[in-house]
């Protein structure tokens, strides 16, 4: 017998086509995701105190030293007068610490004040350079994770027990991670480049940069 005739085409596919690619695909896997430093690199909570500190971008600062102190007395700086970019106030601190060694930076802390939630720096640039004489580089930047949250308080004074591996988990803070640099520098440059509420004031409880101090 003669075969049967073919069927018809399906008038209407029976699997969906596939999804469009998202707009912002997965960037690949960091290609050193824990980056060694050497043996006898000393780990510590902050690389930045003691040592000094510098603001830029403010008409009145208040108590720039206590950015890197280790209690949450805040740092208060105000843009009044100051000139904007695109609308924004920026402003930056930039730390030498007085161990004056070569050190790699693998977590920014920021800890909270204890009123203003609008001037909390909520998109950030770290940066960093080997000696006065060069040119800054990037280390990171981007949003903190607490950008669209209204963040816990912490008072004005209190100690801050923290470690290389943890901010203090008494108190309110955010953190991002460089896990993959590896990089020394001798002084570093940290960028508000925006506040909660793109707001006048900036403050902050304390700034801790957890790392590496090599010997």
């Amino acid at each position: 017998l003669p075969p049967p005739p073919t069927p018809p085409p399906t008038l209407s596919p029976s699997v969906s086509p596939t999804v469009p690619p998202t707009a912002h695909p997965t960037p690949p896997p960091t290609p050193s995701p824990t980056a060694a430093v050497a043996d006898n690199a000393q780990a510590v909570n902050t690389i930045l105190y003691p040592g000094s500190v510098e603001s830029f971008g403010c008409s009145r600062t208040v108590r720039a030293g206590d950015a890197i102190a280790p209690t949450t007395e805040k740092f208060f700086c105000d843009h009044l007068d100051m000139p904007q970019q695109d609308g924004i106030w920026v402003d930056s601190l930039t730390f030498s610490p007085a161990h004056g060694k070569l050190s790699v930076a693998k977590d920014l802390r920021l800890y909270t004040h204890n009123n203003c939630v609008n001037c909390d720096c909520v998109d950030y640039l770290l940066e960093g350079r080997v000696d006065a004489s060069s040119a800054w580089e990037e280390i990171g930047s981007g949003d903190f994770p607490w950008r669209g949250q209204a963040t816990c308080r912490n008072s004005r004074g209190i100690t801050i027990n923290s470690t290389f591996e943890s901010g203090d988990s008494d108190l309110c803070y955010d953190s991002v991670g460089f896990p993959s640099h590896s990089t020394p520098y001798l002084d570093y440059k940290y960028t508000c480049r925006r506040t909660r509420g793109n707001h006048r004031y900036h403050q902050v409880g304390r700034i801790e940069i957890a790392g590496y101090i090599l010997e």
